[in-house]
């Protein structure tokens, strides 16, 4: 151990340096170890998760859902992602389910007036000639 004042070598656990007087309780009290901790990551409040949406972000999320593709990536991005509002994750969530319906109801109306037409047509080729 060392003087802080003079530097003179002292034993360990002495309460006074023999060369300069120096009472080393006060500067060994005064001093410590400064204690660095890990930051912390900052989670979003739990309010800001749950706050109701307002009109306008209803327009803008309907806005963006216009554009093709990339509406339907945006949907999903805002289902499946993990730090979004859970107004806006429902919201999402029934807009692809409206998605997949449509669709389904699409490709199932398709086939059916397709397959219609292409006997309407084989029948009137048949009457015709």
């Amino acid at each position: 151990m060392t003087c802080p004042n003079c530097g003179t070598n002292m034993q360990e656990g002495s309460a006074f340096c023999t060369n300069c007087g120096t009472r080393f309780e006060e500067q060994q009290a005064s001093y410590q170890q400064p204690v660095y901790q890990q930051p912390v990551a900052q989670q979003p409040a739990g309010d800001d998760l749950r706050a109701p949406l307002t009109t306008g972000q209803f327009f803008l999320m309907d806005l963006v859902g216009c554009i093709p593709l990339v509406g339907l990536i945006m949907y999903f991005v805002w289902a499946f992602g993990s730090n979004a509002n859970v107004n806006r994750k429902s919201w999402a969530r029934a807009k692809l389910i409206w998605v997949l319906i449509s669709t389904v109801l699409s490709v199932l109306l398709g086939v059916i007036f397709g397959a219609a037409f292409a006997a309407t047509g084989t029948a009137a080729s048949e009457f015709l000639f």
